[in-house]
């Protein structure tokens, strides 16, 4: 049996998507770093910079130069945690929303050359293995039934 060098072509299929993601990104005004952030408080609205950070896999220094043109644009808004009055809480307003919104056609496209000659349940069943991939590199062991949804 042939060994799989996965390291290898995971960074052959990066290289290989990041003049799309790029084009993509750049079409809707913004960057990568910028979408990968409004699309992360799309999905968890009212974390703070460092956990976007940690979710956007930058450190809080790059976040910080990556969130200021997203709040000066008023794309994403601060509100101050009513816990604790020093924490900021980090939204998507509706222009963030519309912004993604004019990127996500492009970004579909390029999901769906992704998957070209996948079945619908190879497609399903590859987008769970790079989640578990994922989970596995992040947290170091393999996820959960549940995790792994």
């Amino acid at each position: 049996m042939e060994q799989t060098n996965f390291t290898y072509v995971i960074k052959q299929v990066e290289l290989a998507l990041r003049p799309y993601i790029l084009g993509a990104c750049a079409a809707a005004g913004m960057t990568t770093a910028q979408f990968t952030a409004l699309t992360v408080l799309e999905r968890r609205p009212g974390i703070t910079s460092s956990e976007l950070a940690r979710r956007s896999f930058v450190r809080a220094q790059t976040m910080a130069q990556t969130m200021d043109p997203l709040l000066e644009s008023g794309l994403v808004r601060r509100e101050r945690d009513p816990q604790h009055a020093r924490r900021m809480r980090l939204y998507l307003t509706d222009k963030g929303a519309a912004a993604i919104a004019d990127a996500r056609p492009q970004v579909d496209q390029l999901e769906q050359l992704l998957t070209t000659g996948f079945t619908e349940d190879e497609a399903a069943a590859f987008g769970n293995y790079l989640r578990r991939v994922r989970h596995s590199l992040v947290h170091g062991t393999p996820p959960t039934a549940d995790e792994a949804q």
